[in-house]
């Protein structure tokens, strides 16, 4: 897995920042970006959760999944990205998120945030609204 290291754009950099900064720079560097796993040092949150799973399972999901590329943003977050170009088929277990700035990109669904869940229409117990 290559992995760069990049300074934060903004001084008061925050998740979404770093992420949107992350994804710009993937799409730069993958043809179909889609995260795959991601870590935010500042809350100590990071995706997918794995119950039982120690504080590096983000990283050890993202290894042994096709990670292919790490995005490390600051001293503070990280973005793991696989290629979707690589993809035989169509994963169905993908959400499209949009930020208000209008950044757009792909997650796998257990790397999604809590608030890209309650976007797409999950309710906090599992399952989605209908």
């Amino acid at each position: 897995m290559e992995t760069v290291t990049m300074p934060v754009n903004h001084a008061s950099a925050n998740f979404a920042e770093a992420r949107r900064q992350a994804v710009c720079k993937a799409n730069e560097m993958l043809t179909d970006p889609v995260i795959i796993a991601w870590k935010d040092d500042q809350t100590r949150k990071y995706g997918p959760e794995i119950p039982g799973g120690t504080s590096d399972r983000w990283h050890e999901y993202a290894d042994s999944h096709e990670g292919k590329l790490e995005l490390k943003i600051g001293d503070a977050f990280h973005f793991i990205f696989l290629e979707a170009a690589d993809f035989e088929e169509p994963d169905l277990n993908l959400s499209s998120i949009s930020e208000k700035d209008g950044t757009a990109f792909l997650c796998l669904n257990n790397a999604c945030t809590e608030e890209d869940q309650r976007k797409l229409g999950y309710f906090a117990g599992g399952g989605m609204g209908g």
